[in-house]
């Protein structure tokens, strides 16, 4: 695996939902938590999967992008979703990497890959009340069973559309994580805590 996959460091951009939420976060207790988590790298990896390219991408990222939609697949370099046959987007991790993109060790190998993460940022939604939250906004079946922890997929919350994925439980209920492109990031913001607001507390101390 190549080692010399950062490039340059830049100054980490505003966030893009910084007018929104200037804190980062909102809470409405006992039923969900929203949380700015920063800048990751990101990357747009397009292509058709032969042996070959495969390989390639496994010697950059660490893991073969997957074939089928759903689950993702994972390296302490980086989570690789599906986005269609042909596409995924890259979650850098940080480890071992440092704060830069993948795309030109990507790039380095022959493979077309775009840095997409200033234009596609992420909240964090967590809280037990967090898959009724969703569930206003999306057709999704968002049951366990149906929509465990590590798939994502696309789909429209509202009228906003999202890469909407699952990551680990923690404690207090399931924890997603929303990528919109950023245009659309104070909206979706605003429109998850307005619909926070239409669920009762599972908090005996707070209001319902």
């Amino acid at each position: 695996m190549p080692d010399d996959l950062t490039k340059a460091e830049r100054p980490t951009p505003r966030s893009a939902f910084a007018e929104v939420a200037p804190e980062g976060f909102f809470e409405r207790p006992g039923v969900v938590r929203l949380r700015d988590p920063g800048h990751r790298p990101k990357t747009l990896l397009r292509g058709c999967i032969t042996a070959a390219w495969s390989a390639a991408a496994a010697g950059v990222l660490g893991v073969a992008p997957p074939e089928q939609p759903g689950i993702p697949a994972r390296s302490p370099v980086a989570d690789v979703l599906w986005l269609g046959p042909d596409e995924w987007l890259v979650l850098g991790s940080g480890s071992g990497i440092g704060p830069g993109s993948l795309a030109p060790a990507l790039l380095r190998v022959g493979l077309a890959a775009a840095e997409v993460g200033d234009g596609l940022p992420d909240l964090e939604l967590s809280g037990p009340r967090a898959r009724d939250v969703l569930a206003g906004g999306t057709a999704l079946d968002l049951h366990p069973s149906a929509f465990p922890a590590g798939r994502a997929t696309r789909t429209r919350l509202g009228r906003i559309g999202v890469l909407l994925q699952r990551v680990e439980d923690d404690g207090d209920g399931p924890v997603f994580r929303l990528h919109v492109e950023r245009p659309w990031a104070g909206h979706l913001w605003s429109w998850l805590a307005d619909a926070a607001l239409d669920h009762p507390s599972n908090d005996e101390s707070f209001p319902r």
